[in-house]
């Protein structure tokens, strides 16, 4: 079975409209303290390291030889 995929070209890049932003002072933020900080940075490398896994190739596809010695 043939795996080759028609591609289609990309459209146009979209362009920005000013009126997208919004003005949000810092001040306004709520304060975020050290462990959350922590906590999020945890949570960011869990999820990394699991994408990682995900597309890791499979035994199989990392076997060059096709064989299982």
């Amino acid at each position: 079975m043939s795996r080759r995929r028609i591609r289609l070209p990309s459209g146009p890049t979209p362009e920005v409209a000013p009126g997208a932003f919004v003005f949000c002072p810092l001040a306004s933020l709520p304060d975020v303290s050290p462990e959350h900080l922590a906590a999020v940075k945890e949570l960011y490398q869990r999820a990394l390291a699991e994408a990682a896994a995900v597309v890791r190739p499979s035994i199989v596809e990392r076997d060059l030889l096709g064989v299982w010695n």
